[in-house]
C-alpha cells in the first residue's frame, strides 16, 4: 500500500472505503481482487476506477510471486525464541545456557499441560479451521480433468489444479 500516492490515500482511506481497499490488497486470488474491486465500485466508482492505475503487482497479494527469493528463512518461532532469551544473552555462556535450559523445560511443561486439556487429537484452533474449511468445501465440486489434475468449482469460480507441477490457475 505504500506505493499508493498520499493524495489517493487521503481521499480513499476513510471508514468503509478503507476496509474495502485493504480487502483488495489482501486478496489472495485475482478473482477475489476483482470481486473486491466490484464491491469497492458500489461504494465509490472513482475509487474503483483509480485503484487499478497503481500497479496491483506492487501492493496486492494476488499478484505477488509465490516463489521464495531468499534461502534464509526467519520465522515467528525463531524471533519469539530470540526475544525470550534476551535477558539470558547478557550473562556468561554457562549462565546463559543454564537459563535457556530452565526456560525450555518450563515451556515444555506449560505446553504439555495445555495439550492434556485438548478433547480431540488435534488442537482446538486446528479443529476450528478444519470445520470452517469443511463448511466452505460443501459449496465446491471437484472433477477429475483426465490429465494429472482436477477442476474445482465454487459457484461460478473455476480453477484447475495440476498435481504434477503443484500449481493452480487461481495463482496465475
Amino acid at each position: 500500500m505504500k506505493v499508493l500516492s498520499d493524495r489517493l490515500l487521503v481521499v480513499l482511506l476513510r471508514g468503509e472505503l478503507k476496509k474495502l481497499i485493504w480487502w483488495c490488497a489482501w486478496s489472495c486470488y485475482e478473482e477475489e481482487f476483482k470481486d473486491m474491486l466490484n464491491e469497492l465500485g458500489k461504494l465509490s466508482k472513482e475509487a474503483a476506477n483509480d485503484l487499478p492505475h497503481y500497479s496491483p503487482q506492487n501492493w496486492c497479494r494476488a499478484y505477488f510471486d509465490t516463489w521464495c527469493k531468499n534461502g534464509m528463512v526467519d520465522n515467528n518461532f525463531v524471533e519469539s525464541f530470540n526475544t525470550s532469551i534476551l535477558e539470558a544473552r547478557g550473562k556468561d555462556i554457562i549462565g546463559m545456557l543454564e537459563d535457556i535450559r530452565i526456560q525450555t523445560m518450563n515451556r515444555l511443561v506449560e505446553n504439555e499441560e495445555k495439550i492434556r486439556q485438548w478433547k480431540d487429537e488435534f488442537s482446538p484452533h486446528c479443529m476450528l479451521l478444519y470445520h470452517d474449511f469443511r463448511d466452505i468445501a460443501h459449496y465446491c465440486t471437484v472433477v477429475f480433468n483426465g490429465d494429472a489434475g482436477y477442476e474445482v468449482s465454487e459457484w461460478e469460480d473455476r480453477h484447475t489444479v495440476c498435481l504434477e507441477s503443484k500449481r493452480c490457475t487461481c495463482r496465475e
